[in-house]
């Protein structure tokens, strides 16, 4: 039963910054959550690292990661390049890049 009580709320962390990407602005919005696995004594063991999301800003992709247990998300890349913006809107991401020549 715990076991289920743990995926449950991994899901729902998922599903949270689904909707918080999409209220945001973003579209397309895809988010689960991402497992490491470790070895220990033999035995292969999975362990929650963070979750992560893909998603669309205009035409940029976006790929956003959020620390278990966090309300923040921070935007890791976009179109591939590496970025770190925390908690920018998908309008506020646009206009950001444009200062750099990225047009999305």
């Amino acid at each position: 039963m715990l076991i289920g009580a743990g995926l449950a709320a991994c899901s729902s962390q998922a599903d949270e910054l689904e909707k918080q990407l999409q209220k945001a602005g973003y579209t397309n919005v895809s988010a689960e959550a991402d497992y490491d696995t470790t070895t220990k004594n033999g035995k292969k063991k999975k362990k929650l690292d963070d979750y992560e999301a893909t998603a669309r800003a205009g035409s940029c992709s976006v790929e956003v990661e959020q620390d278990s247990g966090d309300n923040d998300y921070v935007i890791e890349t976009v179109n591939g390049k590496d970025v770190s913006y925390t908690n920018l809107t998908a309008s506020a991401l646009i206009t950001e890049l444009g200062k750099q020549g990225v047009r999305c």
